[in-house]
């Protein structure tokens, strides 16, 4: 749906507000995109330890093998998954969803 519909379609909604209210369908934020993000792990460093990487330097992060990975919707935690290798790409299987109360 192009952007002048949806602006159209909201001014219509908005007009339509002091005679009753309505709740949108889910349905009209199926067009939103979001962004996702998978961290694998962090490190912290000094500026020292900083200049002294080069190409070939390992940087040791705080994540195990195995251990459970955060996928992040918007910058914000909305699961754990595992990494996939599929046709040559990364993927991630998600393993649990976060409850918004447990964040």
């Amino acid at each position: 749906m192009e952007q002048k519909e949806r602006k159209l379609e909201l001014e219509a909604l908005k007009e339509e507000e002091g005679k009753e209210k309505k709740k949108l369908p889910i349905e009209f934020l199926s067009d939103v995109e979001l962004e996702f993000e998978v961290i694998l792990g962090k490190a912290k460093c000094t500026i020292r330890d900083l200049l002294s990487l080069s190409t070939g330097s390992i940087v040791e992060l705080d994540r195990s093998t195995g251990e459970a990975l955060d996928l992040l919707m918007n910058g914000e935690l909305f699961a754990k998954c595992e990494v996939l290798v599929m046709d040559e790409k990364f993927g991630v299987r998600i393993t649990e969803i976060i409850d918004p109360e447990d964040k």
